[in-house]
């Protein structure tokens, strides 16, 4: 019988997170706490090395920290380049990258719009191919996990059409990418997030909590460690028959809205029994 802890093993594996900041510094952590080697990725100079910096300080072997931009393909190629040169190997690629802006959709600018597709969609393409051709291909295996979104199914506010056109493209894009190399034993799966209580929102009002918490039937916004388990999931031997599915983490905002609520019981709540912020532990 198979135990728990080598089901869900993610030990050896090498990993490169893209997105370096938000929700991939908390999954490299994740990764790293976990036995995996990983390598961290951001655009943002610096911000790789700043976040490989504070899991070392944790006591976890080090990362290795790769400024490069996702958009530029060749980026993407010398990057997958320099995790074989330094590990030998590329298991998992987490893509986390993303940005997003909200306009009216009849005025939405141009530029914008380029931007954020440029990023979402045609820079998941970028790594993703990278990955396979320089890695994972000839290997003849690998997990490839992108992070899509509730919007990519759904409308929750008409101003971000673009973004959730890019979430749509990158569902269907793990969904193609998953069918193509089933052959060569790479699994090509997506978790979609609902909203995640980062530092960006800290200065919105809180009516803006309000309306968000009580959206949820669990009656909050996710935290960014509630992620850890999806994708240490998707990289493990636990879903070795799982591939092309995207993987709804939204406190059960696709299964319907609630009836009711109570308004002071949903003002930033505070996160589970047992979550702590890992960079604070």
């Amino acid at each position: 019988m198979i135990k728990a802890e080598e089901l869900f093993s993610v030990r050896d594996q090498a990993v490169l997170v893209t997105g370096a900041g938000g929700l991939g510094e908390f999954l490299a952590y994740g990764f790293a706490a976990n036995g995996a080697k990983v390598a961290l990725a951001s655009r943002t100079p610096g911000k790789a090395s700043a976040v490989a910096a504070l899991i070392a300080a944790k006591g976890y072997p080090g990362c290795l920290a790769l400024d490069f931009d996702q958009t530029r393909k060749g980026d993407c190629e010398d990057a997958v380049a320099r995790v074989l040169e330094h590990y030998g190997r590329l298991d998992v690629l987490v893509n986390t990258a993303g940005i997003g802006q909200c306009f009216p959709p009849e005025d939405f600018p141009e530029e914008e719009m380029r931007r954020i597709l440029d990023v979402n969609l045609t820079g998941a393409v970028f790594i993703t191919q990278a990955a396979g051709r320089g890695a994972m291909i000839p290997q003849k295996s690998g997990r490839v996990i992108h992070i899509g979104s509730i919007a990519g199914v759904m409308t929750h506010t008409y101003e971000s059409m673009v973004y959730e056109a890019s979430k749509a493209a990158v569902h269907q894009m793990t969904r193609s990418f998953a069918v193509a190399w089933a052959r060569y034993n790479i699994n090509v799966n997506c978790i979609a997030p609902t909203w995640i209580n980062t530092p960006m929102l800290a200065d919105v009002p809180l009516s803006y909590y309000e309306n968000v918490n009580a959206m949820h039937p669990l009656g909050r916004m996710a935290e960014s460690r509630e992620f850890i388990g999806a994708a240490i999931f998707l990289a493990s031997p636990a879903s070795a028959y799982m591939t092309g599915q995207t993987l709804f983490v939204d406190g059960g905002w696709t299964a319907g809205r609630p009836l009711q609520y109570d308004k002071a019981d949903l003002r930033r709540p505070a996160p589970p029994p047992g979550l702590v912020d890992w960079a604070d532990t």
